[in-house]
């Protein structure tokens, strides 16, 4: 079989969930299938991912329209970069303003079409996409299509996302349903796309995994380094996520107030900054405890094990998760895990981890106090989360993936 890929979020510099996703996958059909050839698609540079024989090329849109799109959107930031504000600077703001929409919207049509067209020159019988933001309008040939959906979130979330548009809305539901199969997360995803969105097509559960070459209970030596590297100087309490409003990081921060006195823990935020974090961040500021509250940003992936694996708790009180990657990924770490009833996380937390409702603030601190004055309760917590994350694995997923993309 010729197989197309999908992998737009490989061209980004710094990979998040869906680009982990993405290039885990890729690996493992790299190791498992010697005999099908497969075509990486992208829309900028393939990064991160190395194609080991010409049964793997990588296919890139590199159409004029959208050098041009990428040159005008420059210009625009350094216009709007700049100290001029007359009418004439203002005037060429607004008239590039209109140029880059134009050139955004003829860049997407041509995308589509080039996409269709270089699957039929390629004769790609099933293309595989894993980004849930995009979904082609069309396919010329007569190619099997699969996705991948990771969450909902441009449905429950849309301020998240720039899927605001209600045509584009109708556009990804329409594409779903004329999917040939689709794969889902979590049991909780596959739910939401029935209740939600009322797709009557095939959908079958593809749970994701974490990456054990990077998440894996760390040395002391390298949980020292990382320690101070992020100025943490004490037992400390940790949440990894983006910084948002869908975390509920405000319940932790909460929680944390009524109990520091007591624990006296640090609490580390790590990741990256999100949608509407003034807030948040207002919140940390004016927090009882803000001198022992660190943000460290976004943390790359040699230091997210130390980081895991140093925490004496680590604390995920979200609203939503498509899966829930953090809650396994600490749990591979050897982290006692606090989490929240909802969405997906009790699917993959099962019984090794307490969970809380995430708007129940005392429940919350109290889950918090317990865990952090019990160093067996925290002990026999790492070893029920060891054992339940070898329920998950890339090298399971990718060959159920492989055997489904057979059967279609």
């Amino acid at each position: 079989m010729r197989i197309a890929i999908e992998a737009l979020s490989l061209s980004s510099k710094n990979l998040t969930g869906i680009g982990n996703v993405t290039l885990n996958y890729i690996r493992e059909l790299q190791r498992l299938d010697p005999d099908n050839s497969y075509f990486i698609y992208t829309i900028d540079a393939l990064l991160h991912a190395d194609l080991p024989n010409e049964k793997w090329r990588h296919v890139r849109y590199d159409w004029r329209v959208k050098k041009f799109k990428y040159r005008i959107t420059d210009a625009l930031g350094v216009l709007k970069g700049g100290s001029e504000k007359t009418l004439p600077a203002l005037s060429r703001i607004v008239l590039y303003r209109i140029l880059k929409m134009a050139l955004e919207a003829i860049d997407r049509a041509c995308l589509y079409f080039w996409l269709a067209k270089s699957m039929r020159d390629n004769r790609i019988d099933v293309y595989l996409g894993f980004f849930a933001d995009f979904f082609p309008l069309c396919f010329f040939s007569g190619v099997r299509k699969i996705w991948l959906i990771h969450d909902l979130v441009w449905k429950l979330y849309p301020e998240t996302t720039d899927i605001n548009s209600r045509n584009k809305k109708r556009a990804i539901v329409r594409n779903m349903n004329r999917a040939d199969l689709l794969l889902s997360v979590s049991d909780s995803t596959r739910n939401d796309l029935v209740r939600l969105l009322k797709i009557r097509k095939d959908i079958i559960t593809l749970h994701n995994a974490a990456d054990r070459k990077i998440f894996h209970p760390a040395d002391p030596k390298s949980v020292t380094r990382v320690k101070k590297s992020y100025e943490i100087t004490r037992p400390y309490i940790l949440s990894v996520c983006t910084l948002e409003p869908r975390k509920n990081l405000a319940t932790l921060l909460d929680a944390y107030a009524k109990v520091h006195k007591r624990v006296r823990h640090q609490l580390v935020l790590a990741g990256m900054s999100g949608w509407k974090n003034t807030k948040l961040f207002e919140m940390i500021e004016r927090h009882p405890a803000k001198h022992s509250i660190i943000v460290t940003g976004y943390v790359p992936s040699q230091d997210l094990a130390p980081l895991y694996s140093g925490a004496d708790v680590f604390v995920f009180p979200t609203l939503y998760e498509g899966f829930g990657m953090p809650v396994l990924e600490a749990m591979q770490c050897g982290c006692p895990v606090i989490s929240s009833t909802s969405s997906s996380i009790p699917e993959v937390a099962g019984d090794a981890c307490v969970l809380v409702d995430p708007l129940d603030t005392e429940a919350l601190a109290a889950s918090m106090e317990k865990i952090l004055s019990d160093r067996a309760r925290r002990s026999a917590m790492t070893r029920k989360g060891l054992a339940r994350s070898k329920q998950f694995s890339w090298e399971k997923s990718a060959a159920r993936l492989l055997e489904i993309i057979r059967t279609i």
